[in-house]
């Protein structure tokens, strides 16, 4: 895996200057490859796709939320055949990988049963190959000390001290680790 680089559309880079891409340093800085290939999938091919590391945080991002609500439904659906209709018409117009994960983001939006729309993300992971049916959560504990942060800034939330529980929000970020509130409470998770 590691003997495979990725270069880039871009004159500047060259492999002499050692300023080009490799997998191996996408995984040496934690990245999930398959972010890559969601940023790569965001841009058309016929376009410049114009790298930077903020741009791949957000792939790792959007990626990331993909997995975890295809993840969170069940299994037993069926496939919504007017989706993946509108889905191959997308990508059977010169490649449109764009317009097809912009169809994605609004299938997970849509008022269909969650194992429906599980049964036609899977279909269309198939294309996409961002690997949804495999991926699992990663259960891992939460160490003591970032816990008592989540503590502090829920605390903080409470007495409605938004400026410190923004600012204890980001020092678990700067830490590695992401809060999202919901309706089940906070989730906490390793970003990566």
């Amino acid at each position: 895996m590691h003997g495979y680089f990725l270069q880039l559309d871009d004159a500047k880079m060259s492999k002499s200057s050692g300023d080009f891409l490799r997998l191996r340093t996408l995984i040496d800085r934690g990245y999930d490859p398959l972010a890559y290939r969601y940023l790569c999938l965001a841009a058309h091919y016929r376009k410049q796709m114009t790298f930077g590391w903020a741009a791949l945080d957000g792939a790792a991002q959007a990626l990331s939320r993909l997995r975890t609500a295809y993840a969170s439904w069940p299994d037993g659906g069926r496939i919504d055949q007017d989706f993946v209709d509108a889905f191959t018409r997308e990508i059977n117009q010169d490649l449109n990988t764009a317009r097809a994960l912009a169809l994605v983001w609004g299938l997970v939006k849509q008022p269909l049963a969650d194992a429906d729309k599980k049964a036609t993300l899977r279909h269309c992971d198939r294309v996409l190959g961002l690997g949804l049916e495999h991926w699992r959560p990663c259960r891992q504990a939460i160490p003591a000390d970032i816990q008592a942060l989540v503590d502090a800034r829920q605390a903080a939330r409470q007495a409605k001290q938004w400026a410190e529980a923004d600012a204890l929000r980001n020092e678990l970020a700067t830490r590695g680790f992401t809060v999202e509130d919901g309706a089940d409470g906070v989730q906490v998770r390793a970003i990566g």
